[in-house]
């Protein structure tokens, strides 16, 4: 009996009750992605602008590091990466407040919206694992002792159509086997009285022969 082999669909999104859409892990990547490269791009042009390149930095590193279709090392699972995602988040919605690091109008412009886009992202991702996979990696595969029964082929019924013809053509066989004994039999019965009278006409003919070569000798025949 064979037995599928399966991962067994877990989803890990947060408040999924509520949840109207959801975003596969790639499209999650090449966004946050693309908040990275907004991050450090904007780094220059800002005052203090060190966390933002610190930010983005650490955002390209957890991206390319999520096991998914765009991560590189591919070493850290999916119910990880979106924890990390939320806490680089509250980490950069922290550094506004805090007079140290806190940067100019458009600084802090970037600082808020980054995070609101990493959280909203992050709880908006459709994210499906096996049972018995890890946190970290999330290779590895589940077993699913789901059995499937192999479907046997029904035998095959002859319809009427088929019994009839083969009936009539056992019926036309035995007619012909029998017919064919009995002119057998009435040769067999026939051959002595054949030969009989092919013998006496034999015979009959070679006395007639014999008649007539008496009758045309000469007279003065010495025999």
């Amino acid at each position: 009996m064979p037995v599928d082999v399966a991962p067994d669909p877990i989803p890990l999104t947060a408040d999924d009750s509520t949840a109207t859409w959801r975003l596969p892990l790639w499209l999650l990547q090449v966004l946050e992605l693309a908040v990275a490269y907004l991050l450090i791009s904007q780094s220059v042009h800002v005052a203090k602008g060190g966390v933002l390149a610190a930010s983005g930095i650490l955002l390209g590193v957890l991206t390319l590091t999520l096991d998914a279709p765009l991560g590189v090392l591919r070493i850290c699972g999916p119910r990880l990466h979106l924890l990390l995602i939320r806490t680089l988040a509250a980490f950069m919605a922290a550094t506004v407040v805090l007079p140290a690091s806190r940067s100019d109008l458009e600084g802090i412009a970037i600082m808020l919206f980054a995070p609101v886009a990493l959280v909203l992202l992050s709880t908006r991702t459709a994210v499906t694992i096996g049972r018995g996979r890890g946190v970290m990696g999330g290779r590895q595969g589940a077993i699913d002792a789901t059995a499937t029964v192999a479907r046997t082929k029904a035998p095959a019924v002859p319809s009427p159509a088929d019994s009839d013809v083969d009936s009539a053509i056992r019926r036309a066989g035995r007619s012909t086997g029998a017919v064919a004994a009995a002119g057998k039999r009435a040769v067999d019965q026939g051959r002595p009285v054949v030969e009989q009278q092919v013998k006496k006409g034999l015979r009959s003919a070679g006395r007639l022969a014999g008649r007539l070569t008496g009758t045309n000798r000469p007279p003065n025949d010495p025999r």
